[in-house]
């Protein structure tokens, strides 16, 4: 019976780790998948009875388990989110297995708002770079001399250069389309939705996709399309009063991508706008003094009356 204790010992320990190991594998579960995202080209692989995959632009290749009918079309190009699907097995063995959480038809292009220190980095034969305040670094393409100061504290708002090589082999490449010096101005660059609001007569603002609300000043018109997908890049209006009293007022700097096909709601333009030019009319769109716009409608006997009032009247 000497032994009976130390038995006994054994089988309380192993018990404790069968426990042990059932917690672990209950935390496991509550982990939160890794979450991917970028552009990529829908392909048809005719393997295993065929099927569809997406080859993203980094050349890394992803099964995705539910993608839309409407995306199963070879050569498509999309920007997608999905969620990498631990512990699948397929039939296929082609790709990472992942869960579709959102795609849209088209290319996004990414931008980039930071504060940073201009750096001269002293590698193949010396050159400068921007380490944001992130950590990041970023390799400013054809930076203006006045900008090549090591040590410089900036501002800055860039292009993000996605399929672009460079010898240095340093940071991510990027076009800077402005730079300031840290403090005199504030940039922003986001992924986001062109909306009309219907206040204050009717005006177009831009909600990202973190929900942060843009009122774009100087928005061409071309823009102007209810639920158009855009990324754009602009500079915060800090001292701009605007009737709307919506969003954060910015001077639009760029817009390289725009798709008025990619969203559930696209393709609607300005009602005042269309109404006026259906009615024979001309639609032009005119400044108030605070850079803010508007549209009017004008008659063909010269008579300018506000689109959206002329609307209203006639509706």
């Amino acid at each position: 019976m000497a032994g009976y204790p130390n038995y006994l010992v054994i089988v309380l320990a192993l018990i404790g780790a069968v426990i042990a190991c059932g917690c672990m594998a209950a935390g496991g579960d509550e982990t939160p998948a890794d979450r991917i995202s970028g552009n990529g080209t829908v392909t048809y692989i005719d393997l295993e009875g065929g099927f569809y995959g997406i080859v993203a632009d980094d050349g890394e290749r992803y099964l995705p388990a539910d993608l839309p009918e409407e995306y199963r079309i070879d050569g498509l190009r999309v920007w997608f989110t999905a969620d990498v699907a631990h512990d699948i097995a397929t039939i296929q063995q082609w790709g990472t297995p992942v869960d579709i959480v959102s795609v849209e038809k088209g290319d996004t292009r990414r931008t980039v708002a930071a504060n940073g220190t201009v750096t001269y980095v002293d590698l193949e034969g010396g050159f400068y770079g921007i380490i944001a305040d992130d950590g990041e670094a970023y390799l400013p393409l054809g930076l203006n001399e006045t900008w090549l100061v090591d040590g410089k504290n900036v501002t800055f708002v860039a292009r993000v250069m996605e399929d672009v090589m460079t010898y240095q082999m340093w940071g991510t490449p990027v076009e800077v389309i402005a730079i300031d010096t840290a403090g005199n101005a504030t940039f922003v660059a986001a992924n986001g939705t062109v909306t009309y609001i219907d206040l204050e007569g009717g005006f177009y603002g831009i909600i990202a996709d973190d929900g942060g609300r843009y009122l774009p000043l100087g928005l061409e018109d071309r823009y102007r399309v209810d639920g158009m997908q855009v990324t754009f890049a602009g500079e915060v209006a800090r001292d701009a009063v605007t009737i709307q009293q919506w969003g954060v007022p910015v001077e639009i700097l760029d817009i390289p991508w725009a798709c008025s096909r990619c969203g559930g709601s696209v393709g609607i333009a300005n009602p005042a706008a269309v109404w006026c030019t259906e009615q024979g009319h001309t639609y032009e769109i005119r400044k108030n003094p605070d850079g803010s716009e508007y549209g009017v409608c004008i008659f063909a006997n010269g008579t300018v009356v506000d689109a959206w009032d002329y609307y209203r009247q006639t509706h």
